[in-house]
């Protein structure tokens, strides 16, 4: 497709916001991906930053709420998703820096210890720990919840 058949840089990225909310960086990405110049992908991202329409830490919010709801995540996999979507350290520090992440890792852990039936508790443990480790949560936060899981099982094998 021609450049003069495109339909304004605006009008895409509008199009683009209207599906989702989306970094600056991934929305310049995808206008340029389409075939924009930088000459004219800039004064647009400059209007919708301006007008509060493109905000990288609104979005970075949105995006934790999310991943919080449906799949709950450590901070490091959310700070890694969030350089991966362009976001500033800045931001991400600010936003992560009151995040409740042992709580998630708890209720991450809820949801996975169902499917662990069956088997011995030690094998268990390890895989619940692979787990949370793959959703990006911290040793000390993983710690915190097998103590949950598996502290009342470690009694039931003492002798005294």
């Amino acid at each position: 497709m021609a450049t003069s058949e495109l339909p304004s840089a605006m009008t895409f990225a509008l199009k683009l916001l209207s599906l989702r909310n989306h970094s600056h960086d991934e929305l310049e990405r995808k206008l340029m991906k389409k075939g924009y110049t930088a000459e004219r992908i800039r004064p647009v991202l400059d209007k919708l930053t301006t007008e509060g329409i493109l905000d990288d830490k609104v979005f970075s919010m949105e995006l934790i709420r999310s991943r919080s709801r449906r799949k709950p995540s450590g901070k490091l996999a959310l700070c890694s998703e969030l350089k991966k979507r362009g976001i500033s350290n800045t931001i991400i520090e600010e936003l992560l820096h009151e995040y409740q992440s042992v709580e998630l890792c708890h209720k991450a852990a809820e949801k996975k210890i169902s499917s662990l039936h069956g088997g011995a508790k030690n094998e268990q443990r390890k895989k619940l720990e692979l787990f949370l480790r793959n959703r990006g949560f911290g040793w000390q936060e993983i710690q915190v919840v097998l103590k949950r899981f598996f502290e009342y099982d470690q009694h039931d094998n003492d002798p005294c």
